[in-house]
């Protein structure tokens, strides 16, 4: 039994091989009869030939900068809030009121303060 699985396996990759081979020679065959059917045409355009021969661009690339730049780790939790220290060299800005507020006890006078962090 061992032994028809070894001899299945070999008969199997040497067919693989034989048809690995056929397809190289068949593809080698079609590469030179686009390339005879170039030659032969004299009278191109000048614009395909220039395109032909033109190097092919150079992939774009994609920076990817991380939400926060000055924590090195990552955390499986979700910050606590929104917003975090944008790190250093930051300064934080902070403009404060007094606004009207309704109660039960009546309109009452409250502090309130909206801040932001500049750079």
């Amino acid at each position: 039994m061992i032994m028809d699985l070894n001899v299945t396996r070999t008969i199997s990759r040497i067919m693989l091989a034989l048809g690995v081979a056929v397809l190289g020679f068949l593809a080698s065959d079609a590469a030179r009869a686009q390339s005879a059917g170039r030659a032969t045409t004299v009278h191109a355009a000048p614009t395909v030939l220039l395109a032909q021969l033109r190097p092919a661009r150079a992939r774009t690339r994609i920076r990817v900068v991380p939400a926060y730049p000055y924590r090195l780790y990552s955390t499986t939790y979700p910050v606590p809030y929104k917003y975090d220290f944008p790190g250093p060299g930051a300064v934080r800005q902070c403009t404060s009121w007094l606004a009207p507020e309704n109660r039960a006890s009546g309109p009452v006078i409250v502090p309130r303060m909206r801040c932001w962090w500049e750079r």
